[in-house]
């Protein structure tokens, strides 16, 4: 054997053996997303949520994706939070959102979160997708080979959950927290098997998973996940010998203090701003009594019995997609009902169901379910049936894992098996039967509804061949087959909304252009064109503001100063149209001096818009145009650093310093957002802000020149950033500890005979 052969089979034996089943994970993400990764589609959000781009489509122009604000915020927040880290700049604040507002504290775009780093590259959506389901099928391998599972079967439901309904319909920051779900119980269950060798990788995988479920910036998710955790962690404690439980109880709740004081450098920002914030439905009012409308069930069985994302107009109407937070496949279901009733870890395989039902439940307010929820703290403000989708979709690829293992070890599996899998099918047809009258009306073409049909057989195919599949258990490969039908089955209901994606995406980069080398501090205000928080994508300065939390002053604002017509709960845009566009329009000539205070110097149209006559009468003038936008000046607006006194002059470098000259003491007015967190110095010695119009900051100057600077930093982040550091040393003191104290131990010298 030539030698360099000899090396890379020696290389090849010293790999880990998780090795090949990471490989083969990454291979079916990676295929499931081809359409992305070959560029036959591209998944830029831009696309849907703005008037600056154009599409070419293959086979149809479809949402990928339910969400926009994929687009609204996790492109563009998660862009410039990537930008502002590698320009050595903590992304505490962003300038180009309303009035401004934070930007870390804002949550959602997953500020501090390493994978955000990728936001930076062009193709970086994608591949923080990509990686988020990565580390969601891996960690499941690593979970089910704790739970006795074969490395084929492990690989299988890794691979199954890596392409979950919820990574495959939302895409914005409701899925980040998801692919931490496993890896929070993999550490519960290292925790367990620890207690014996008296090592703490448990509670540090622990830690790690929790501090990036917070880090990942959906803390709903990531709350309804810890709850969950909570649940396993419980069940699976009272399944050990009693003497044990009390050390593994400690070493759980190591695990979850060292967690929280990780992520204390995000959660003291989010709760920091919650208190200046409006927070739109989440509200125990609202989502507390929020649940899915009775129609969308035969979804969560047969995903596309509706159509595609947003496609039919009744499901639409029912609201189905603006709730529904993922889906469950069939097959995978189908052995799920299997896996309740193994013996092995019968307490977990029980709580599964349980949870689910109750989940499920709750989605639908069964019985009042939803209400028994609500009692928990927190759970009432959260959109429950949006977000606890995932840990259904766990729940069920853990059982039908189990039951694939059983499978193979227990006749009583086999023999269950052609009585449970019958039942899959009976309530698959159920679903099919009940959405007959959701798609009453749904006009097709003839191609669309050969693809209809497809992706309806597709449930009906896979419990067809599960069943199949069932005579051959006997066999060594059967869980080859069964694992590969449950991947299989995923990742081609995963990949049709990759498929609606259009295959390019052009935007007009000239006005893009324009604005970034005129605007200088200005802002501009956007008519269907630049939709927020695309202005954050291109350091744009937009007076608009699509975000939640939402600041409460910039709200009162608005409903005040700028557009009382308008519900700003938590966004402020122009939109429904010619309508939207006349009315905003008029709201800015009824409010010109408040749009000119705001620094608004620019205004966006779509290029086939006709201006009315009263902004043209007070001086609005077009600056340019091109096929798809016009950029109109508005005149007199006022410059970001300004000062209401006479005899004062004002002179702004940037966002954060101003050099101002005064006959006398006066006065400087910023145009930015006043919130607790400001910091503004002047001449080097601190200084007091004050607020004007209950938005902007002024601060006081002397008479001759002064230099001012502002910063921004949340109340108490020094405290929750000494909080990170006690946490990062406990884990890398308590190693060195233990190392110094086994080479302290005195050794045993045995004894010679005379």
């Amino acid at each position: 054997m030539p030698i360099w052969r000899q090396r890379i089979t020696a290389l090849i034996r010293r790999l880990p053996a998780w090795t090949w089943p990471a490989v083969i994970i990454g291979v079916v993400v990676l295929v499931a997303n081809f359409m992305y990764t070959l560029g036959l589609a591209n998944s830029d959000p831009i696309s849907y949520t703005s008037g600056i781009a154009q599409t070419v489509c293959r086979v149809t122009c479809g949402r990928p994706a339910i969400d926009p604000n994929i687009g609204f915020i996790t492109q563009p927040l998660g862009h410039l939070s990537a930008m502002d880290l590698l320009h050595g700049h903590l992304p505490w604040w962003n300038y180009f959102e309303g009035l401004g507002q934070p930007l870390a504290g804002e949550m959602q775009a997953a500020s501090f979160f390493p994978l955000t780093l990728l936001f930076a590259t062009s193709a970086g959506l994608l591949w923080f997708h990509l990686c988020l389901e990565f580390i969601a099928g891996l960690a499941t391998y690593f979970l089910g080979r704790r739970l006795g599972m074969s490395a084929v079967i492990a690989t299988g439901i890794g691979a199954v959950f890596a392409l979950n309904g919820t990574f495959a319909w939302l895409g914005n920051a409701v899925l980040n927290p998801v692919a931490f779900l496993p890896l929070l119980l993999l550490g519960i269950e290292m925790v367990y098997g620890d207690l014996d060798s008296g090592r703490r990788r448990g509670w540090y995988v622990l830690a790690i998973a929790l501090a990036l479920s917070v880090y990942a910036g959906f803390p709903e998710v990531a709350f309804l996940n810890g709850l969950f955790a909570v649940v396993w962690a419980a069940v699976r404690l009272f399944a050990l010998p009693r003497a044990r439980r009390w050390l593994a109880a400690r070493h759980i709740a190591y695990g979850g203090v060292l967690g929280l004081l990780l992520a204390l450098p995000i959660i003291v920002p989010f709760v920091d701003f919650l208190h200046v914030a409006n927070i739109g439905g989440h509200v125990g009012a609202l989502d507390g009594a929020a649940v899915l409308p009775t129609q969308s069930l035969p979804m969560f069985l047969d995903p596309y019995i509706y159509g595609t994302i947003f496609s039919n107009h009744n499901s639409v109407a029912i609201n189905a997609w603006g709730t529904i937070g993922g889906y469950l496949l069939a097959g995978t279901s189908t052995l799920a009902l299997l896996g309740l009733l193994g013996r092995r870890l019968r307490g977990l395989r029980i709580a599964l169901a349980v949870w689910f039902l109750l989940s499920l439940g709750a989605m639908f307010n069964v019985l009042h379910v939803r209400e028994l929820w609500n009692l928990i703290p927190y759970v009432k403000q959260i959109a429950f049936s949006r977000y606890d989708m995932a840990t259904l979709e766990f729940s069920l690829v853990v059982l039908a894992g189990l039951a694939i293992s059983d499978l193979v070890t227990s006749r009583r599996a086999r023999r269950l098996f052609f009585v449970t899998t019958p039942i899959g099918a009976l309530l698959l047809a159920w679903s099919a039967l009940s959405a007959h009258a959701g798609n009453a009306g749904y006009v097709l073409t003839h191609r669309d509804r050969i693809i209809l049909l497809g992706l309806h057989a597709l449930p009906f195919i896979a419990v067809g061949l599960l069943l199949a599949a069932g005579l051959l258990t006997r066999f060594r490969w059967a869980p080859l087959v069964l694992v590969t039908l449950l991947a299989g089955e995923a990742a081609l209901t995963y990949l049709v909304p990759t498929a609606e994606a259009p295959a390019k995406v052009i935007v007009d980069q000239g006005p893009i252009t324009y604005l970034q080398h005129n605007m200088g501090r200005t802002r501009f205000l956007d008519f269907e064109v630049l939709f927020p928080n695309w202005g954050s994508q291109y350091s744009l300065p937009e007076l608009n503001a699509i975000d939640l939390p939402f600041p409460t002053a910039f709200a009162t604002y608005i409903a005040t100063q700028l557009n009382p017509a308008m519900n700003p709960s938590r966004q402020f845009l122009a939109q429904g149209g010619l309508g939207g566009i006349i009315q905003q329009e008029r709201e800015v000539v009824a409010h010109l001096a408040s749009y000119q205070a705001a620094d608004v110097h620019y205004l966006l149209f779509p290029v086939g818009v006709k201006l009315l006559p009263a902004l043209t009468k007070i001086g609005v003038r077009r600056v340019y145009a091109d096929q798809m936008v016009a950029i109109y000046v508005l005149p007199g607006s006022t410059p970001y650093f300004s000062s209401p006194t006479a005899g004062c002059t004002v002179t702004g470098t940037g966002f954060a310093h101003a050099t101002v000259t005064c006959a006398h003491p006066g006065t400087v007015v910023r145009s930015e957002l006043m919130m607790p967190g400001w910091h503004a110095t002047v001449n080097g010695q601190s200084a007091s802000i004050g607020t004007l119009d209950g938005v902007y900051q002024t601060v006081a100057v002397p008479a001759g020149t002064s230099t001012l600077a502002f910063s921004f930093l949340p109340r108490h982040e020094e405290a929750a950033g000494a909080g990170f550091a006690l946490a990062v040393l406990i884990m890398i003191g308590l190693p060195l500890a233990d190392r110094w104290r086994r080479r302290r131990s005195p050794r045993h010298v045995p004894r010679h005979a005379a």
